[in-house]
């Protein structure tokens, strides 16, 4: 091959590979576009995700507050054993929960100097009612007052008056506790039982905790935040 003919090919070669190249840098460019515009729309779905998961984790926590309000008018009493001739009488068991449960804080009340005389049964309370149970335990009773002032006074002096245990007073025989929802109840049994609370309570359906070796009260203020961030 003339030496005049071998350059043209290879000029023409280079050139074929310059078109070539430049297509793949024009490619290779548009995918580079590409792939932030898809970065750009990921980041823009999570973000948009993360404001849904907020505003529904919101809902939830306003319609637990709602379903919360509803119910304070009420307590849960644990450990109360109902005889059998009662259980298909509310009215007797109304009465039997009071007698049982609420009347030696009602009695504690009247020697306190906080109310002037024993009030009925039927006076106190609008109904009492029993869950289910484990079995071979006492089930859980519901108790709504006619009014919150009522309850107020029992919740607020139970650990003074309310009937404990023979063989260990620290204990209460019949323990009362708020009526709160199923979420608030499960998050507030699972506060309880990690070892890094020393004690969890709940006041008007709200939790309040100490962690271990702090004085420090804190407060839950939505109960379907991240667990371990209750610890921090």
């Amino acid at each position: 091959m003339a030496p005049t003919s071998r350059a043209k090919t290879i000029e023409e070669l280079s050139q074929l590979l310059d078109t070539h190249m430049t297509k793949i840098n024009t490619r290779f460019d548009d995918l580079e576009k590409r792939y932030k515009q898809i970065v750009t729309e990921n980041r823009d779905l999570k973000e948009a995700n993360m404001r849904l998961q907020e505003e529904m984790t919101g809902m939830k926590n306003h319609l637990n507050s709602l379903e919360q309000y509803q119910r304070n008018y009420s307590v849960r009493v644990n450990n109360l054993q109902l005889p059998d001739d009662l259980a298909s009488d509310p009215h007797k068991v109304k009465e039997f929960v009071f007698k049982k449960a609420f009347a030696p804080v009602f009695q504690g009340a009247i020697e306190k100097g906080l109310i002037a005389g024993m009030p009925s049964a039927h006076q106190t309370l609008e109904l009492a009612h029993v869950l289910p149970g484990p079995k071979g335990k006492p089930a859980p009773i519901i108790a709504r007052f006619l009014n919150r002032i009522d309850r107020a006074l029992v919740l607020q002096n139970k650990k003074e008056f309310a009937t404990r245990e023979e063989s260990n007073k620290k204990r209460y025989l019949y323990p009362i506790f708020e009526d709160l929802t199923r979420d608030t109840f499960q998050l507030l049994k699972r506060l309880s039982n990690d070892e890094r609370t020393e004690s969890v309570w709940s006041i008007r359906g709200v939790i309040k905790y100490k962690l271990t070796g702090s004085e420090q009260v804190k407060k839950v203020d939505n109960i379907y935040a991240p667990f371990e961030g209750f610890f921090q």
